[in-house]
């Protein structure tokens, strides 16, 4: 919560004359409050996606390394991997906002925006995890050695994470 607070304070200290004043209209603060929480919900998810957009530049490097080393066979499922980090990159780009606007029929409460939040920090962990797999796969298209093992694992990572931000969106869904 409190690292939650440090960012909502840091966009409040952003803020204009006129937002500062419209603070003491009753009722605006809350509205103000979830509008930051939500801005701050699409800034991670962009921060993640933008993490697992830089692997596009190792997917070219390892299929490189390959083709050069004559390891043609071992390219078959770098598409496969490709299309996986695509995806996910996807999910994050388009994902629904962790916040209901203020004249929307459906309300999210705090409680549940700062459990999206604290779901998506952790999904941070595993994009970090997947980005050093796609070092792994990199440095091992150049050696030569264990590449099958590091493609398996990155397949199964992406995969999770995929699985992840899927339950993520169920808990979107489920406001109750």
């Amino acid at each position: 919560m409190s690292d939650l607070q440090n960012k909502l304070n840091k966009i409040k200290g952003n803020e204009n004359f006129l937002e500062k004043i419209k603070r003491f209209i009753p009722g605006y603060d809350g509205y103000l409050n979830r509008d930051n929480s939500r801005e701050l919900d699409t800034q991670l998810r962009n921060f993640i996606a933008a993490k697992l957009d830089g692997n596009k530049v190792k997917i070219s490097n390892i299929t490189l390394n390959l083709s050069k080393a004559g390891k043609l066979f071992e390219t078959q499922d770098i598409d496969r991997i490709d299309k996986k980090n695509e995806t996910a990159i996807a999910k994050f780009k388009s994902a629904a906002r962790g916040y209901s606007g203020a004249f929307d029929i459906v309300k999210i409460k705090e409680e549940k925006l700062e459990q999206i939040y604290n779901f998506d920090l952790a999904l941070v962990n595993e994009a970090d995890a997947i980005c050093a797999l796609f070092g792994n796969l990199e440095s091992a298209s150049v050696s030569g050695e264990g590449i099958a093992e590091v493609k398996n694992n990155l397949l199964t990572s992406l995969d999770l994470l995929i699985s992840k931000f899927d339950e993520r969106e169920q808990i979107l869904r489920n406001l109750d």
